[in-house]
């Protein structure tokens, strides 16, 4: 039992004493000048901007592609998204801006709803229907894994 006691103490002294030795501290070199910024890496596809004023960014993969993708799309105050499923789950967190998202298929701006700001992080399941509106410019990250279709509810042609 003692021995135990004793390698236990070892074990959180040691990093303890090396974290807290100021010769290593004086031994570490810093660069002589600060690092360039990181390069920025998009996929070679333009951004987009749609007809509603909606742009999107596209930072990795695709959307309709196989694999992990994210992408953020900025929407202009007065936006609205119909209601609407995708075939998979995404993932949005809201950078800037608010928006109002809606579960159900029938869309309805006196709903009440809680208005997601920034630093929200909302789950959209696959095969749910919801709808959003914009009071304000908003951008959001959405991720997920494609290919991650979009199906228009009650549309000719919908999958529901």
């Amino acid at each position: 039992m003692k021995q135990s006691a004793c390698h236990a103490m070892a074990l959180l002294l040691v990093p303890w004493l090396a974290c807290n030795d100021q010769a290593a501290h004086e031994n570490a070199k810093l660069p002589a000048s600060p690092t360039p910024e990181a390069a920025m890496i998009l996929p070679a596809v333009p951004d987009t901007t749609l007809p509603s004023g909606r742009r999107n960014i596209y930072l990795a993969g695709l959307r309709n592609k196989p694999g992990f993708f994210v992408e953020r799309s900025v929407f202009p105050a007065g936006y609205k998204g119909l209601p609407h499923i995708h075939n998979g789950d995404i993932y949005v967190t809201i950078i800037k801006g608010s928006v109002y998202i809606a579960l159900g298929n029938r869309f309805d701006t006196t709903a009440r709803v809680p208005v997601y700001g920034p630093g929200s992080f909302i789950v959209i399941k696959a095969d749910q229907p919801h709808y959003e509106w914009f009071t304000e410019p908003c951008t959001m990250q959405i991720e997920g894994i494609g290919p991650n279709e979009t199906f228009y509810v009650n549309e000719p042609g919908s999958k529901k």
